[in-house]
């Protein structure tokens, strides 16, 4: 089914004191059974009501997504994860307490009040609590709760920043909402609590040993992140190419100083180099450098990734080169995005 064109209101709402009757607008498109664009402090999101299976469907349509890739539900209080799932063990009220509201997405077995179609099939349903007040209160004023799966076209980068759906979404959808630049940048952590020990399906923005600290139990293995392509994924980004931009990838892995020497020794300099901000000088003879800011403070990379991901799409260029973080903390979250965007095209030093 073809998306026809549409126009696409962008209403601000990056002050909730002074912007919410667009926060009202926003939902009142959603009660309505449309779909619209919504910032989180993890990336935006295209939402749609959770109970509404013609919205659902809309998100899918828009976004180009298959139809076996599962959806998260959005909720603005804790109350409502009770409403929708059942078997809630008790590492998941350690993880609430620790974690709610924030950019940890929770998979439970869900009630029947939970289309399938939200849940590709299964009999589980991931929920995610989001911090950010703006994606609270567009839950809370459309009286319902939401899928929200990024606000990008299936595939491509994610979206942090309203200009990002405007490229992805104009004439798509009727409404974005735009509330600046995501704080963080990268999806949430993904945790299925259904299982008797919980299990990483998904690094995001509070790491492995964040969540080690509070479920001890937790189990994290690199081959539990994909899924083969006759298994229908518990969530998303563990089966199809994700967030990848037209234009090839190559991620290189290894010590800083290393990767910075072979992207030298093997980059053209018309190629695009996104590299860390102590390695800049090593490529100031580079038509496209792009920093990732320091190895020091990853946030800023992870902040940034996408954005970059995205501007290098624009430019008459061949292939990106991209010097790796350390896999460790948000580093191995980052690298989950990168060996993706990469399409496995990956160099080890």
């Amino acid at each position: 089914m073809t998306v026809n064109s549409i126009e696409t209101e962008i209403l601000e709402v990056k002050d909730l004191n002074s912007n919410y009757e667009n926060v009202k607008k926003g939902a009142e498109y959603l009660k309505k059974g449309e779909v619209v664009a919504i910032p989180t402090e993890t990336v935006y999101g295209l939402a749609a009501d959770a109970f509404n299976e013609n919205a659902i469907k809309k998100v899918f349509q828009v976004k180009g997504r298959p139809q076996d890739n599962p959806l998260l539900v959005h909720i603005y209080k804790l109350e409502q994860v009770y409403d929708i799932c059942k078997d809630i063990p008790q590492e998941a009220k350690k993880v609430f307490d620790a974690f709610w509201p924030g950019s940890v997405t929770l998979i439970f077995n869900k009630k029947e009040c939970i289309s399938d179609i939200v849940t590709a099939g299964m009999d589980t349903v991931a929920v995610r609590f989001p911090k950010s007040e703006i994606a609270r209160a567009v839950i809370k004023e459309s009286g319902t709760l939401l899928v929200a799966p990024s606000a990008n076209l299936s595939g491509k980068p994610s979206t942090t920043s309203a200009k990002h759906c405007i490229n992805d979404l104009s004439g798509k959808i009727p409404c974005i909402l735009d509330g600046g630049s995501c704080s963080i940048g990268l999806e949430s952590t993904i945790i299925d609590m259904s299982t008797p020990d919980p299990v990483l399906l998904r690094p995001g923005a509070i790491s492995v040993d964040e969540i080690c600290d509070i479920i001890p139990n937790l189990i994290y293995k690199k081959d539990l992140l994909s899924v083969e392509d006759s298994e229908v994924p518990k969530a998303p980004g563990m089966k199809y190419r994700h967030y990848a931009p037209d234009v090839p990838v190559t991620l290189v892995e290894g010590d800083y100083v290393n990767t910075s020497k072979w992207i030298k020794e093997n980059a053209n300099k018309d190629n695009a180099i996104l590299c860390f901000e102590e390695f800049l000088d090593e490529f100031s003879n580079y038509n496209y450098i792009y920093s990732l800011g320091s190895f020091n403070t990853l946030n800023i990379a992870a902040q940034k990734i996408f954005d970059l991901l995205r501007e290098c799409d624009k430019l008459d260029i061949d292939h990106i080169y991209i010097q790796a973080p350390i896999n460790h903390g948000l580093g191995n979250s980052i690298i989950n995005r990168l060996e993706k965007a990469s399409a496995g095209n990956i160099v080890h030093i």
